[in-house]
């Protein structure tokens, strides 16, 4: 089970367009949040659940996808969560992997937050991303591999999620590093590349232990 999240922030057309016709065959669930219905409707897209307090789109057209077979969660406006990470939730109680476009690009505020809610699906042992034209963006709190074919962007950057993460060893990178240790606040991590292939992330574990991972590419000189 893999889902696909389209949420409302900001809409690339072309991307999204690029993205889905690669990539549209691994999802088996698709969550629309509030503006990201009427994203999913340019795109030709029919999701499996809508969720928000549809402040944006509206519910004029809701009853229609409601007899199309799909489910609704309407939220109130004034909550304790965001319409993004209740659908974070609801993609966890599938038990699959997840991917979240249209995440970037708008209120800051709500980006960082859909990045923490990242967090929460990593809690619950699954993968999930947030990807847009010139980023892929994950958690991870243990050991990896890189490769080039999941991560195709040229940089890759490490940033702490919470806290200090020690003994950091990258191997396969342009920079290498062997025992560093990360401190919230450091840019050291920033814009690495891979040399090859793939590349090996290494460095101690612990229950608060977690880097920002983010693949990206400046769109203007490549």
């Amino acid at each position: 089970m893999r889902t696909l999240i389209i949420t409302g922030g900001s809409f690339d057309y072309e991307f999204a367009v690029s993205f889905l016709s690669q990539n549209k065959k691994n999802y088996d669930y698709v969550i629309a949040v509030d503006d990201g219905l009427s994203y999913a409707e340019k795109l030709g897209i029919r999701p499996d659940l809508i969720v928000g307090d549809m402040d944006t789109h509206g519910t004029d057209d809701i009853e229609e996808y409601l007899k199309n077979g799909a489910r609704v969660i309407k939220l109130e406006p004034e909550k304790d969560d965001t319409d993004t990470e209740r659908a974070v939730r609801e993609a966890i109680k599938l038990g699959g992997d997840m991917d979240i476009l249209c995440a970037t690009g708008g209120r800051l505020d709500h980006l960082l937050a859909s990045i923490h809610n990242l967090k929460i699906a990593l809690d619950a042992g699954l993968n999930a991303r947030i990807i847009d034209r010139s980023n892929i963006v994950f958690l991870k709190n243990k050991p990896f591999t890189v490769s080039r074919s999941e991560c195709g962007k040229k940089y890759i950057s490490f940033v702490t999620f919470a806290g200090e993460v020690t003994g950091i060893k990258l191997k396969g990178f342009k920079y290498p590093l062997d025992g560093y240790t990360l401190k919230p606040g450091s840019s050291r991590c920033i814009s690495n590349e891979l040399l090859d292939g793939y590349g090996t992330v290494e460095f101690d574990g612990g229950q608060d232990c977690c880097l920002i991972v983010i693949n990206s590419s400046d769109v203007k000189s490549e």
